[in-house]
């Protein structure tokens, strides 16, 4: 998968993967096939379609109005939002200067020429963490998870916390984080 989404990232027709020659998964996936090495004849390789997402959302620590931002942590964000054909950035802190990427420190930068836009959610990873600004809420997924058992139950679910909720403030206090 990393190298299928890498691929798309790089605008690649395809990508050789290595490792899955005689797997099972060459039986079930049509987006990977063998084919010969052209630069080794005789060898085979397996090939593989890349990934590019209509849409990839992701929640950062600040971002500025032209789309720059800062994701928590060293990650393959870029790849991603390179390989995607839209970038939604949300961010806990939209600043009124233009970031740069001495403001990532040890964090992933995001530039605006990869980002179609962004919008001021603080909280909005939640129940999942944001860095050090607040950790993963284990015992709001535990109630996602029982919630996702059952379609009634999930439907439940996401009437309380997705659908009747008006605002990021009565959504924080829904789930006692007011």
């Amino acid at each position: 998968m990393y190298s299928m989404v890498q691929a798309g990232s790089m605008g690649l027709p395809f990508i050789a993967v290595r490792g899955l020659l005689g797997s099972d998964l060459l039986k079930q996936r049509q987006d990977l096939m063998v084919v010969n090495n052209p630069f080794n004849p005789g060898e085979q390789v397996v090939v593989a379609q890349p990934i590019r997402p209509d849409l990839a959302i992701f929640h950062a620590l600040k971002a500025d109005r032209l789309g720059n931002s800062v994701t928590s942590g060293f990650r393959d964000d870029l790849m991603m939002a390179r390989a995607a054909r839209r970038v939604i950035i949300t961010a806990e802190e939209v600043v009124d200067h233009e970031l740069t990427l001495q403001d990532a420190g040890g964090n992933t930068f995001l530039p605006a020429i990869d980002v179609d836009g962004v919008v001021h959610i603080p909280f909005g990873a939640h129940p999942c963490s944001c860095g050090v600004l607040y950790l993963v809420d284990e015992a709001h997924v535990r109630e996602y998870l029982h919630a996702a058992r059952e379609e009634k139950t999930f439907k439940e679910y996401l009437k309380q916390y997705v659908y009747c909720v008006s605002s990021p403030q009565e959504y924080r206090k829904r789930v006692g984080r007011a």
